[in-house]
């Protein structure tokens, strides 16, 4: 694609990756190396890993050390590090429901914002999207530069679709039951792909559902909590009932997480998937994928009607710590990183900008199909909470799912034991009284 070659990563124009004002610019001394630390899935970091910390080191002779971590791990390692004021992180990649409790161990990225605009105005803070600035604040600052920005979109096979009878995605509960049961082939494909695994990925995929039914979490200025109502329960029923009563899940489905659904969708196991919009570009790339070609993306079906269509936003930030001895170099990565240039190759290695330019890049629209659902499911989705109880909270509700999904409750009673001990856990927090 014009213009997007790696080569364009190597030039040093103040409107490309890196300024020449690189070598000049910082009166700090130059470190060996910068740790960034981040989550261990590598598959949409690939541009930053292998084109970005490269041309970085090239022009500036410092190495980018990444530390991936599983998404538990990550999370642990942030907090230990960073609550003992720990200068080994330069910096991190964190997610919307991280902002909370890292905010007070970061610097205050509206600052760091303004330096790289004095001295590029190329980087154009105004192309990022609002949304994206939205979720990266926690009580008025900016804990980082958008980097990745997620939405649960509904993936389906189109041609699979259309041969069963199905000329449209569905938009309704009812109208993707019917249409997962017509594809259902097994053991060779499934109607649909879920993360049936109890861990980080059990909130993201399962909560458009309950959304998409009415369902909500909780008010943390009141302490009122949501989440065990009915809609919410007949959201998560649904979702289970897909694997309980309908079988149109892969059995093996539920020991998979990101990686899982991912190489789900590439080797044909299913036809139907709610995930990150992203992740279009590793189903439907023919170098990767068997079914390369054969994806097309569409919003959450409502419960009723397509109207009732909410999913999950969430989405990576990047970071400088404010223990950090290098943070003007950290700054100059960040600049790069996060560039135009960057962030549109980004696209391609199955990120998700958060930059309007990037979303609405004709050729990568044409090329990648995905876009312009997940833009659409921005505008009315709901962002992961980023209050510090929620960490604790999401535990309970990952147990509550994977309970419902084995079958060992239904989705009601799980929720209610889920409604309880966020009662407990919102009491020791304070939050209620």
């Amino acid at each position: 694609m014009a213009g997007l070659k790696r080569r364009h990563l190597l030039q040093g124009s103040a409107g490309g990756l890196l300024a020449a004002t690189t070598r000049t610019a910082w009166a700090q001394s130059k470190p060996e190396k910068l740790v960034l630390v981040g989550e261990n899935q590598r598959a949409w970091k690939r541009t930053l890993i292998e084109e970005v910390a490269p041309a970085f080191e090239k022009e500036t002779g410092i190495k980018i050390e990444f530390t991936l971590l599983p998404v538990d791990a990550w999370r642990a390692r942030l907090k230990a590090e960073l609550s003992a004021e720990s200068t080994g992180i330069d910096l991190a990649l964190l997610s919307v429901q991280m902002a909370g409790w890292m905010s007070p161990h970061l610097l205050d990225h509206n600052e760091v914002v303004a330096k790289i605009m004095a001295r590029d105005p190329s980087f154009e803070w105004d192309d990022f999207l609002a949304g994206g600035k939205v979720a990266g604040t926690y009580d008025g600052k900016l804990v980082g530069i958008p980097y990745r920005l997620t939405a649960g979109i509904l993936h389906y096979q189109k041609e699979l679709l259309e041969k069963a009878g199905f000329a449209q995605a569905p938009a309704t509960f009812a109208e993707f039951e019917k249409a997962a049961l017509a594809v259902n082939s097994p053991p060779s494909r499934y109607g649909f792909g879920l993360m049936g695994k109890q861990g980080a990925g059990t909130f993201t995929n399962s909560i458009p559902w309950m959304f998409s039914a009415g369902g909500q979490l909780l008010d943390f200025k009141t302490g009122e909590i949501f989440i065990n109502d009915d809609r919410a329960a007949a959201g998560l029923q649904f979702y289970a009932d897909l694997a309980l009563k309908d079988k149109v899940v892969p059995p093996e489905a539920m020991t998979w997480e990101f990686d899982e659904i991912i190489a789900g969708a590439q080797k044909d196991r299913y036809a139907m998937s709610v995930t990150f919009s992203s992740y279009g570009t590793l189903f439907n790339s023919p170098a990767l994928s068997q079914t390369g070609g054969h994806w097309a993306w569409a919003t959450m079906p409502g419960h009723t009607a397509k109207a009732q269509s909410r999913t999950i936003v969430d989405g990576q930030f990047m970071a400088i710590s404010k223990y950090s001895k290098n943070a003007a170099w950290a700054t100059e990565f960040l600049r790069m990183a996060c560039s135009k240039e960057a962030m549109l190759r980004s696209m391609e290695g199955g990120n998700a900008p958060p930059r309007g330019s990037s979303l609405r890049n004709p050729e990568m629209v044409a090329k990648l199909g995905w876009p312009a659902a997940a833009a659409e499911a921005i505008e009315t989705g709901i962002p992961t909470p980023s209050n510090p109880a929620w960490d604790g909270l999401e535990l309970s509700l990952r147990a509550g799912v994977s309970q419902t999904l084995l079958g060992q409750k239904t989705a009601k009673q799980a929720l209610d034991d889920v409604a309880r001990e966020w009662q407990r856990n919102l009491h020791r927090a304070g939050i209620i009284k």
